[in-house]
């Protein structure tokens, strides 16, 4: 029985020790142009790397504006604008109704 539990226990041991380690890849997106065409092994004291440059550099997106959102959703998942008026899908303003005026 002793056998049984020790052949199980080192067995689960190696199979776990089998497993590559959890590691975060750093995707080429977040690199500068410079470290992407490093990380191909170009020299860098080369026209072949030059132009590696200038290529990545002209693909390299703009980074996103951290501007507001135009549109809000509120506690019914109603569309809202900046100043809390209810919108449509175009981003205009509905008719504003009062609870207190008559049908």
């Amino acid at each position: 029985m002793r056998i049984r539990i020790l052949t199980t226990i080192g067995l689960g041991l190696v199979v776990v020790g089998c497993q590559p380690p959890d590691r975060k890849d750093v995707s080429a997106a977040g690199l500068p142009p410079s470290a992407t065409c490093a990380g191909y092994g170009i020299g860098t004291d080369t026209a072949t790397y030059t132009t590696c440059v200038a290529y990545q550099e002209s693909r390299a997106q703009p980074s996103p504006n951290e501007s507001v959102p135009p549109f809000r959703l509120d506690q019914y998942n109603n569309r809202v604008d900046a100043h809390g008026y209810r919108v449509d899908g175009t981003g205009r303003r509905f008719a504003v109704q009062s609870p207190y005026s008559r049908p």
